[in-house]
């Protein structure tokens, strides 16, 4: 994904348009390096003030199940990602593109996600 890069402060800002995030792994399965970095990057208090109504839900699995990771924005849409063979940085970028799109929706219908 080339050409966008997220600074700091536009990604807290993006983050309110995130409604929730499901991380499944298993944290002895090799595979979940990417998820379980993930799970440490949403869980920052910056990511939690901007948005305090973020749900983050962590499901430990006992299983070789592969991990996966879910974000479901403030419109109801979802990214799902099977995050074993992903790098975190891919996921998030998916995300901030997701949520920049909403915040110019939003923008452009003169709407605010603080009123949700």
């Amino acid at each position: 994904m080339g050409g966008f890069k997220v600074t700091k402060d536009m990604s807290t800002q993006l983050f309110k348009y995130v409604r929730r995030v499901d991380i499944k792994f298993n944290p002895f399965d090799n595979r979940t390096r990417s998820a379980r970095e993930l799970m440490r990057q949403v869980q920052a208090t910056r990511i939690q003030k901007a948005n305090p109504k973020i749900k983050i839900n962590t499901q430990i699995l006992g299983t070789v199940d592969p991990p996966s990771v879910e974000f479901e924005f403030v419109d109801g849409n979802k990214k799902i990602f099977d995050s074993q063979d992903m790098h975190v940085n891919e996921m998030l970028n998916e995300v901030f593109l997701a949520a920049n799109t909403l915040d110019i929706e939003y923008e452009l219908e003169g709407k605010s996600v603080d009123d949700k």
